[in-house]
């Protein structure tokens, strides 16, 4: 269920509104914002424990501006989601680049190097990289909130639309793959992680095991 809601938000739902905006329908595209969020409300209140109340109140925050949109005819509500998810992201990341903090994707890749090193170990060279690599997403969610914020406030909203519904995921795709190739060269002779296999140890990964390694332990090993 966590990663079929996952892949309507990322995928379905901004294709939907780049597609309805080119058609000149964003008040369709509001009203489908609203019912997402009210379905994704339903779904993760009635997992109950492990759903972090964030996820809830910033649902029923965009269900209830929604709402208000839809009733004064404002397509404004649509600038929320590209904003809160690159704000959401970047205090994600940031957040574990505090001292005493794992960084992200040191995380990751201990998820994704367990089957070849001890759990949780990452050697030195690859753990300074994985920090490095951590501040270029908190770099990169930075630019990418500020650029959809300025693209809300001066450019037109299909303009708007095309950067964060579409562009926006093709630049995630590319830093991804840069990351991966770089890591491929640079720290090879650990071995080869396909980025499938990650997403799949990823999917599996329940916010209800704080004690795995991907949430860092509370801080190193």
């Amino acid at each position: 269920m966590r990663t079929l809601l996952l892949l309507l938000g990322l995928v379905f739902y901004p294709l939907m509104v780049h597609a309805l905006v080119i058609l000149e329908l964003p008040g369709i595209a509001v009203l489908g914002l609203v019912l997402a969020s009210l379905t994704y409300l339903v779904v993760l209140g009635a997992q109950g424990r492990g759903v972090l109340p964030v996820w809830l109140w910033m649902y029923g925050l965009l269900a209830l501006v929604g709402g208000i949109s839809l009733y004064a005819r404002s397509v404004h509500v649509l600038f929320l989601p590209p904003a809160l998810i690159n704000l959401g992201m970047l205090a994600v990341f940031g957040a574990t680049l505090r001292a005493g903090k794992v960084p992200l994707v040191e995380r990751l890749l201990r998820i994704a190097y367990s089957q070849r090193l001890p759990l949780g170990e990452l050697p030195p060279g690859l753990a300074q990289s994985a920090r490095r690599m951590t501040w270029a997403w908190v770099i990169f969610f930075a630019c990418m909130a500020l650029l959809s914020l300025g693209l809300a406030r001066w450019a037109s909203l299909e303009v708007w639309s095309l950067f964060v519904n579409v562009l926006y995921y093709l630049f995630v795709a590319a830093l991804l793959l840069f990351q991966h190739v770089y890591r491929h060269f640079r720290f090879r002779r650990h071995g080869v992680v396909s980025l499938r296999r990650l997403a799949y140890d990823l999917a599996r990964i329940s916010p209800r095991d704080p004690a795995h390694p991907f949430f860092g332990g509370g801080g190193r090993p």
